[in-house]
């Protein structure tokens, strides 16, 4: 399992008073040519949500080629009801956003225009007062927009057709990198894996060693948890499931039918969180003791 403060993916369609607009200015033109279909653009974002670099890639790779639906907050006399406008050159407009509990904001972009129904339901959204339009711009326009500080506040990241079974939520690092053309794994959905379900998870070698103040703080857990027989750290990486190498900690366990592994994952890294090294996060993993 993994334990890491990155894993609490935001969910911005859970609550009620997330409305928010703000001004985007886009300059940048691109090619129209070959457009990706609208379904396989939502069937790249239900494969990214694996979270794997493998899965992140294929939605890479079809980004130049696919457009998406913002909707508009205010209207544009460009944008008729019932119609989608594709947008090049400059063009300023206000896009409706969501508000996260934490008060976060984040851009909104659908793959197909239906895929906002739960949204506009949930939210009455309207342009300007009337019935919703949107926008249809190359997909890179809402990746730009995660990263916007718009009227004086830093935009956190982008969600894809929130309240639907395709939603993608990215982080402004995560958005960022994409724009780029770089994969990387998105770490709020592996958390959900298997850990290692590949087995391509490596020892680093000449890897520093993890340090003392950490090794004594497990040592004390062990002796606490009369569930755990042993504690192993080592560097670890695995290029499908991590962007940097970090500290593994494997707990052998004294079997228990009914042990609650996530409260004894918790109780280890009590002790064991104030001592990690850079990146500031663990993977734990548990196995059996043989019998």
């Amino acid at each position: 399992m993994s334990h890491d403060p990155r894993d609490q993916q935001p969910q911005p369609h859970g609550h009620e008073h997330c409305d928010h607009d703000h001004d985007h200015h886009h300059d940048h033109d691109h090619d129209h040519g070959d457009s990706l279909d609208e379904a396989d653009f939502s069937d790249a974002l239900v494969q990214a949500r694996v979270g794997l670099r493998s899965d992140v890639k294929k939605l890479v790779d079809v980004l130049d080629k696919a457009h998406v639906y913002i909707p508009l907050a205010e209207d544009l006399p460009e944008a008729p009801v019932g119609e989608t406008l594709a947008v090049e050159g400059d063009l300023t407009f206000r896009p409706h956003m969501i508000l996260n509990s934490d008060a976060s904001i984040f851009a909104v972009a659908y793959s197909e225009p239906q895929f906002a129904e739960p949204m506009h339901n949930a939210l009455g959204w309207t342009t300007s007062g009337e019935d919703l339009k949107f926008i249809c711009v190359p997909a890179h326009v809402a990746f730009e927009l995660s990263g916007s500080v718009l009227d004086g506040e830093q935009v956190s990241g982008l969600v894809f057709n929130p309240g639907t079974d395709t939603e993608l939520v990215l982080l402004h690092d995560e958005a960022a990198s994409l724009l780029q053309g770089v994969a990387i794994p998105l770490v709020g959905y592996v958390a959900d894996l298997p850990p290692d379900a590949d087995g391509t998870t490596e020892i680093v070698e000449g890897a520093d060693p993890p340090p003392p103040a950490l090794l004594a703080a497990l040592a004390e857990a062990k002796q606490r948890l009369k569930d755990v027989k042993d504690v192993q750290v080592a560097t670890t990486f695995n290029a499908e499931r991590d962007r940097e190498p970090h500290l593994t900690i494997t707990i052998t366990l004294l079997s228990r039918p009914k042990m609650d592994r996530q409260e004894l994952a918790d109780q280890v890294m009590e002790h064991a969180a104030e001592h990690l090294p850079a990146p500031g996060y663990a993977d734990i993993v548990f196995v059996d003791a043989p019998n």
